[in-house]
């Protein structure tokens, strides 16, 4: 995909913004100019995050918006929110981070939570770009970045140890994306799609278990996750050089050279 132009004055959404890789996203955006509209269901958290973002930069414009991404009614409703606050038609940059963990198996655990769990982290990155999409075509040069992770490059989190609605939603965010990739080359070609699967980041989301770090061998007994900033760093260096695909941390590049050294020894 093409680079992208300076970022300064631009505009961007961010869902899950009051935590880990959306919060520290929404910063170094301000930081580099960019005006942002942050999205979570997280009402004090949004606030505070918006509070200390404003305070980076006051000239830079940053609004908060409550919305549960896996309601496509709010959603639609937040397309008229975000352009509304921010006085344009005209949207820049899509950052689809909201996600959660739940519905480890879909064998033992609850219906509910297991749908909850897949509607979050998979409806949120359709209902979002779908709704802001008009936004997206209106601009003179965008990106739709997704979000996904590790689990959609291996489905466990370690011998049977299952990682069942999240790595299914993140599967479907990956294959999303790459399918937008050829999607805007044809239909939309001022747009690029950004896959991002980063590996454990130190976040507000639980810490993988033992298993999971056994998977990957001895190297990663004690490794350290990156930080949310660094991730957030990551994602912007890839826009600015025009990276389609980023690999976040050393145990999420292990986990791709493996699965796709040997796809077929992936779950023993």
């Amino acid at each position: 995909m093409p680079p992208l132009w300076k970022l300064d004055g631009r505009f961007a959404v961010v869902t899950g913004a009051a935590s880990g890789i959306g919060r520290s996203l929404m910063f170094e955006l301000v930081r580099r100019g960019v005006h942002v509209a942050a999205v979570d269901v997280n009402r004090a958290a949004l606030d505070a995050t918006v509070r200390e973002a404003q305070a980076i930069d006051d000239a830079i414009g940053v609004s908060g918006h409550v919305c549960d991404v896996a309601d496509r009614d709010a959603v639609r409703r937040l397309q008229h929110d975000v352009a509304a606050a921010h006085e344009t038609d005209v949207l820049h940059l899509l950052f689809n981070n909201a996600g959660g963990i739940g519905g480890m198996s879909f064998v033992t655990a609850s219906e509910r939570e297991w749908e909850r769990t897949f509607a979050v982290s998979w409806e949120g990155t359709y209902n979002c770009t779908r709704e802001l999409l008009p936004m997206l075509m209106a601009a003179d040069q965008g990106a739709v970045v997704n979000i996904a992770s590790v689990n959609a490059l291996w489905a466990s989190l370690g011998s049977r140890t299952p990682h069942s609605a999240y790595s299914s939603a993140k599967f479907a965010v990956r294959g999303f994306t790459e399918s937008l990739i050829v999607d805007f080359q044809r239909n939309a070609p001022h747009l690029s799609a950004v896959l991002v699967l980063p590996g454990h980041v130190r976040t507000a989301m639980p810490a993988p278990p033992r298993t999971w770090r056994r998977a990957l061998g001895a190297p990663f007994t004690d490794y350290e996750p990156v930080s949310s900033t660094s991730a957030a760093e990551a994602i912007l260096r890839a826009l600015d050089h025009g990276e389609w695909r980023v690999i976040i941390g050393d145990d999420a590049a292990a986990v791709d050279e493996r699965v796709r050294a040997d796809p077929w020894s992936a779950y023993d």
